[in-house]
């Protein structure tokens, strides 16, 4: 499919206006008509808690745990670069369900792209920074303004970096993507960033160029600093295990399979990709736009924006929502759902409605960017609300120059989906989490919704209370499967998890703990070394996801024990491509894995031959001159019928290079 170039700031929106000003689309429709718009499952309801004047053009969004709802205003898109950017803090203050009280929290952002909750303020991207702020007289406003992280690219607008997101891992991530040279706006947006470090720590860890454009996360208060394996374009998610969404404007989710630490143990591992495609359906989309005006470059009807991923584990909706990512695509005016469901190492992603959308409007100024689990278990859908998304860098020339591009620039909307019933919204400035015992905040990590148990679990690692720990261990050991997996990461984010903890966890009858449980240990091989032969013993284990880990986790371990764990979960699993890279990421014991392969060898089985071309390159890019000679003599031998030369010979040839002594093997052909 081809690549689309044009895209909102935000998320990936394709395209070019290219017609005439009297053709541009209706008017705007007013927020108290907006509702009439949309279409909507049965059994849901959507309602409009924030419009203008109280917000314009919001990005994204957050709710602190006092109830407080903070919203980033990207005003400057397309080309405003002047520091027009704004977070405001919304509340209800009359109980009627509808924010009515804006205070300016921060201004003098130039495109800024989302926002987290952190310590006793907010964390803010804005290109090229991370910035820290924070409220320190109670007045609302943000009085201390620091930047945490620098170095990012200040790029076309739509490939910067964006929404950070705390992971259960105590890790925040921030999208990324690599950075787009611009053409008509090079002087705008021509900028490739930096080496990414904190600025203000001498010392401070560096990631090349703009984290060579692959994601990228961080924890401040240990100044960690790490590039993942893969990129997104606006917006990603965890599900509740923990595994890592993604997206960009023509796939509307992928996964991140194979994590940076495991790649980089065998620098001589070819690896083409290392994120799997979810969706089993085709990209086509089902607007219901009435007077849609699509432009030059959009192909219409399929997935050409998507953006602001989110898996639902609000603990509100009835099944099966407890198992789906929504995804926005704001040029085509709505939200689409699809189910997650297990595929070995990753997923697969089913449309939730036939020909549908979960939520779809006539409306073609209607542009949802974003998403959020708010502590109601609610799903609340951020609309910037333009009549054009698109960036000019792609647009006929008299569309730039007819004053429409910020039509809607005063405008802006948050809606609130829920079950149809549910009470309207009555947190605003009702949460007092800091009141909270540990007690109670330990109890919160069990609960339904992500939003509590998210919130719980940083703030006890805020409080850093050894009297948690205790408390902490009982939840790790207790009923609930989703307080077991908070408060292990929570006990391993305040350094007080036991050898006896995670024996306990690997054995967890929860797939998902158990999973989790082997990333935790993965920590602490040196220091419990006697979690190893529990790790072997996950080889048999019946989840292919547990045992997935388990491989990856072994391949740090250089014993006879975990290479035979490690052969057991391969070929058990052979005809998972994700698994057999995964073996292979390991430098040690592939030689014996070679060997075994080629004993096994089934003639006419593809995950066979697949696995001994990998084996083959991996030893032609060792550059092992006398290793080589051996396969080829092997290969070449009279005896060798098994039909495993071709795909020996075709992993050769893919790999050897300068390193491989080809004068010497030439030397030597005429011993095969």
């Amino acid at each position: 499919m081809k690549r689309f170039l044009a895209v909102l700031a935000l998320c990936g929106g394709v395209c070019a206006f290219a017609i005439e000003r009297k053709d541009l689309p209706p008017r705007e429709v007013k927020p108290e008509d907006a509702i009439a718009t949309f279409e909507i499952p049965d059994g849901f309801q959507i309602e409009m808690v924030a419009s203008e004047p109280v917000i314009s053009d919001p990005v994204a969004m957050e709710i602190d745990e006092n109830g407080v709802m903070y919203v980033v205003e990207m005003h400057g898109y397309p080309l405003d670069k002047s520091g027009t950017g704004k977070v405001r803090t919304l509340q209800d203050t009359d109980g009627d369900g509808k924010m009515d009280r804006s205070v300016i929290f921060a201004e003098n952002l130039v495109l800024p792209t989302g926002i987290l909750r952190w310590k006793k303020g907010v964390l803010v991207t804005d290109p090229p920074n991370v910035l820290y702020l924070e409220d320190t007289n109670g007045d609302g406003k943000a009085d201390t303004r620091d930047t945490l992280l620098t170095g990012f690219a200040m790029s076309n607008p739509q490939h910067n970096f964006n929404n950070p997101i705390l992971g259960i891992d105590n890790w925040i991530y921030l999208g990324h993507e690599p950075a787009v040279t611009t053409k008509t706006f090079q002087k705008e947006f021509g900028d490739r960033g930096g080496e990414i470090r904190y600025p203000h720590l001498a010392d401070s860890p560096r990631l090349p160029e703009n984290g060579l454009g692959r994601g990228v996360r961080f924890q401040p208060d240990t100044k960690g600093l790490e590039v993942l394996s893969s990129y997104t374009q606006f917006g990603h998610t965890f599900d509740q295990w923990g595994h890592y969404l993604l997206v960009s404007n023509a796939n509307p989710g992928y996964h991140e399979v194979i994590a940076n630490r495991y790649l980089q143990r065998n620098p001589d591992l070819l690896v083409s990709k290392v994120t799997q495609t979810l969706s089993d359906h085709s990209s086509e989309v089902f607007p219901i736009t009435k007077s849609p005006q699509h432009q030059l470059l959009t192909d219409l009807g399929v997935f050409t924006s998507a953006c602001g991923l989110t898996s639902y584990q609000g603990g509100l909706f009835p099944s099966p929502y407890d198992s789906v990512a929504f995804v926005a695509e704001p040029v085509s005016n709505l939200v689409h759902a699809d189910i997650i469901r297990d595929n070995g190492a990753s997923f697969t992603a089913s449309r939730m409605q036939d020909k549908k959308e979960f939520l779809a409007s006539t409306d073609s100024w209607f542009r949802p960017v974003n998403m959020y689990i708010g502590p109601d278990g609610a799903l609340y859908v951020v609309d910037y609300y333009r009549q054009i998304i698109e960036h000019p860098e792609w647009m006929a020339d008299e569309v730039v120059k007819s004053g429409a591009l910020y039509n809607g620039r005063d405008m802006g909307r948050i809606y609130r989906i829920s079950p149809k019933g549910t009470p309207r919204l009555s947190w605003s400035g009702k949460l007092d989490l800091n009141a909270l015992t540990d007690a109670d905040l330990v109890q919160k990590l069990a609960d339904k919704n992500i939003w509590w148990r998210r919130n719980a679990q940083r703030l006890l690692l805020d409080r850093h209370h050894e009297t948690a720990i205790p408390l902490l261990r009982s939840m790790a050991n207790g009923k609930d499967p989703k307080g077991r997996l908070h408060a292990l990461w929570a006990l391993e984010g305040l350094g007080a998890l036991r050898a006896d903890d995670l024996q306990r966890a690997l054995r967890d009858p929860q797939a998902g703990v158990a999973e989790n449980s082997v990333k935790i240990a993965e920590l602490h091989l040196t220091e419990f070394p006697e979690l190893i032969p529990a790790l072997t013993t996950l080889a048999n284990h019946a989840n292919a996801k547990v045992r997935f880990q388990a491989l990856l986790t072994l391949g740090e371990i250089q014993s006879a024990e975990a290479l035979k764990a490690r052969e057991t979960i391969l070929f058990k699993d052979l005809r998972d491509p994700w698994v057999q890279t995964a073996a292979l990421t390991s430098a040690y014991g592939n030689d014996v894995l070679f060997a075994e392969t080629l004993k096994r060898y089934k003639p006419g089985n593809g995950a066979y031959a697949a696995l001994v071309q990998r084996l083959s390159t991996l030893t032609g890019a060792r550059g092992d001159a006398a290793a080589i000679r051996s396969i080829i003599r092997k290969t070449v031998a009279p005896a060798s019928t098994q039909g495993w030369q071709a795909p020996v010979l075709r992993g050769l040839a893919e790999s050897l290079n300068k390193k491989t002594d080809l004068a010497q093997l030439e030397a030597e052909k005429r011993c095969y």
